[in-house]
């Protein structure tokens, strides 16, 4: 046993002295990315499945997001990814931390496996024709079966009545094409919808199930 000298521990500074110190600097990225608007309470419920109530929190630096929605966040954000970078690249990493031995290597390739088999990847057969696919490498935000969100179910109903597609999702709630593409995308997913004809004259198609 090391004898006691009666020094303490370097104490953590800045984003890690503490929660309240934490809650504001993501606070701060995320007004930075997003604004303090309520489209961006909207945005970031979707980039994380969290509540408007938890979501308001975090921009006003009541509480930062937990561990969970933190790694949601660090996965849909690049600014919050850029800051996890500057803090593990930082002069208060660790310098041995960046010692990789064989077995790390190892664990780390077996953990992100493990990762990719769990996400998954959206299905893209018989998709080749759909003008709203989303790119394999740009990842979903897909809901829960019976979690669909405002926007999913409008376009099922409009779906029913005639054409409609991202263009109209964008236009009518007055979010961005890719958001509107990845609602759609995760609709098909679940087999809500499907895409029919070719890609210039094609239209979506409600496949019958008994959801509601």
């Amino acid at each position: 046993m090391l004898p006691k000298k009666g020094r303490k521990l370097p104490l953590w500074t800045g984003v890690l002295g503490g929660r309240e110190a934490y809650a504001r600097t993501i606070a701060e990225l995320l007004r930075k990315e997003h604004g303090d608007s309520h489209r961006a309470v909207k945005q970031l419920m979707q980039q994380t499945a969290a509540s408007e109530r938890t979501v308001k929190h975090w921009l006003a630096a009541q509480h930062g997001p937990d561990t969970v929605y933190f790694l949601r966040l660090l996965v849909s954000s690049p600014v919050i990814r850029a800051f996890v970078l500057g803090l593990i690249e930082g002069p208060a990493a660790n310098a041995q931390a960046h010692r990789i031995d064989r077995f790390s290597l190892s664990a780390t390739r077996e953990a992100y496996a493990a990762g990719e088999a769990v996400g998954g990847g959206p299905a893209t057969s018989g998709r080749k024709n759909d003008p709203e696919r989303v790119p394999k490498h740009d990842p979903l935000n897909v809901p829960d079966p019976v979690e669909l969100n405002e926007r999913q179910r409008w376009f099922l109903d409009r779906v029913v009545e005639g054409r409609c597609g991202a263009n109209e999702i964008s236009a009518v709630w007055e979010v961005s094409l890719k958001t509107a593409r990845r609602d759609i995308a995760a609709l098909q997913k679940v087999r809500l919808v499907e895409y029919v004809g070719s890609r210039r004259k094609g239209r979506y198609r409600r496949i019958h199930d008994g959801w509601g």
